[in-house]
């Protein structure tokens, strides 16, 4: 069952520290509610302009037409609505290589871990998620925490299942220093994967990544906190795109200036294993909003943060509201235990009127988990979408690897993560209800 949720909005954020390991302790929506209407009309585009009408004299029609001139002219840009899926960190730990690893101790395949998640993303049209690894190469020794490198096979799997982009710019993008953030651009050109967060010069760092369908258009922008420690080379600050007020204010007039209809800003920041972002979070994705931006992705915590509608009021005098979702979470991982084993789909509904003007309408929550167990005396990672996989059970359609415990705790996230999630809202809701008795 997909939960949608949508409210107003407070909002502000900031980033976090280092760890991605299995068993690591702590370290470091407005004035828009979402419409009632689930109706989506086909877009189309570059359609033949109306043709004049012609004169009275030619057209052997009555002139004398009721009400002539009170009805608004047709527009060639009728509405649209795209839907946005993104998810959090897609992490490759040791025990997950292990997993992935086939019978000829060479090859590795990744696609069971997204078997049943994988059928989800056919319903989007754009699916983000950031790469938490990076594809250096076997000769680089492929390996999980501290210092990530997966097969190229991950690109491939990733691609097939339904990825539209991957963002990059995270703690781990210089795990393999530079030879290894371009050989990951390399491997994700070559399976036609695109992406953003890190790059292989200036000129490629100054165009943001837009997504395209029929006449909607959304950049997308991709910032870190750092690198745990591992300094990017003098004169090469393109490679990665660490967190800068001013860099991301440019960053996203600049996809304003290309004409995008709406941008989004996917932000690897906050405190590992905190359930709620830190009032550093907060401010950060506030300023992104300020700055323009429509939705903020935020990742690195490592488990789910809630969501908060933003609305501020931009230099120009008008009001503007956006979407941050804090932390996604991690959507694969072998991370296990207080949460960290589980995520979420965001589904978002992104709206452009007739006025070409656009918004993030709607958005629901797909919470999932990942599922470990031994198959053979081989170890296996597997995504569920906990409320299809409840549904599918009561079904009679019981899957074998999901066992009573698994199923209770399934139940439990299914009650439990949608009021975390909705947490921040709910809050200011009563705060409302407070100021106004």
């Amino acid at each position: 069952m997909k939960r949608c949720c949508s409210l107003w909005v407070v909002a502000a954020l900031l980033w976090g520290t280092v760890g991605c390991a299995p068993g690591a302790g702590p370290s470091d929506q407005g004035t828009r509610p979402p419409v009632a209407s689930t109706e989506q009309p086909s877009p189309v585009s570059g359609a033949d302009p109306m043709p004049e009408s012609l004169p009275p004299e030619e057209s052997g029609e009555n002139t004398e037409v009721p009400n002539a001139g009170t009805e608004p002219p047709l527009s060639r840009f009728p509405e649209q609505r795209i839907t946005l899926m993104a998810v959090g960190d897609v992490m490759v730990h040791d025990e997950q290589l292990e997993a992935a690893l086939l019978p000829d101790q060479v090859s590795y395949d990744f696609s069971p871990s997204f078997s049943h998640v994988a059928p989800i993303f056919q319903e989007a049209d754009w699916v983000v998620g950031n790469l938490e690894t990076t594809l250096a190469g076997r000769d680089m020794r492929f390996s999980g925490y501290p210092m990530f490198n997966s097969p190229d096979s991950l690109a491939d799997t990733l691609k097939q299942i339904g990825f539209t982009a991957m963002t990059t710019a995270n703690n781990h993008s210089m795990d393999r220093k530079e030879p290894g953030v371009l050989r990951t651009i390399e491997q994700l050109d070559r399976v036609g994967m695109l992406h953003t967060g890190t790059f292989r010069d200036e000129t490629s760092r100054n165009q943001p990544l837009i997504l395209t369908k029929d006449d909607f258009t959304m950049a997308v922008l991709a910032y870190t906190y750092g690198t745990n420690g591992i300094p990017i080379p003098q004169g090469k600050d393109y490679l990665v795109n660490l967190i800068d007020h001013e860099l991301i204010k440019q960053d996203i007039a600049r996809a304003r200036e290309t004409g995008a209809d709406l941008v989004t800003v996917a932000l690897h920041f906050g405190n590992e294993y905190q359930r709620m972002p830190s009032p550093k979070q907060k401010e950060t994705a506030a300023l992104c909003i300020q700055y323009g931006a429509d939705l903020v992705l935020g990742a690195h915590p490592h488990v789910l943060q809630p969501y908060e509608w933003k609305t501020v009021t931009l230099e120009n005098g008008q009001t503007h509201t956006g979407f941050i979702a804090y932390s996604l979470g991690n959507f694969i991982s072998a991370q296990r235990r207080e949460y960290k084993d589980v995520g979420a789909i965001l589904k978002l509904t992104l709206f452009k009127g007739e006025n070409g003007e656009a918004h993030v309408e709607q958005a629901e929550w797909i919470p999932t988990y990942v599922h470990y167990y031994r198959k053979n005396g081989k170890r296996q990672y597997v995504i569920y979408p906990v409320s299809q996989t409840l549904a599918a059970v009561q079904q009679g359609q019981k899957d074998p690897v999901l066992t009573k415990e698994v199923l209770a705790y399934l139940n439990r996230l299914d009650k439990e993560i949608q009021i975390h999630l909705d947490s921040l809202e709910k809050r200011k809701e009563k705060e409302k209800e407070k100021e106004a008795s």
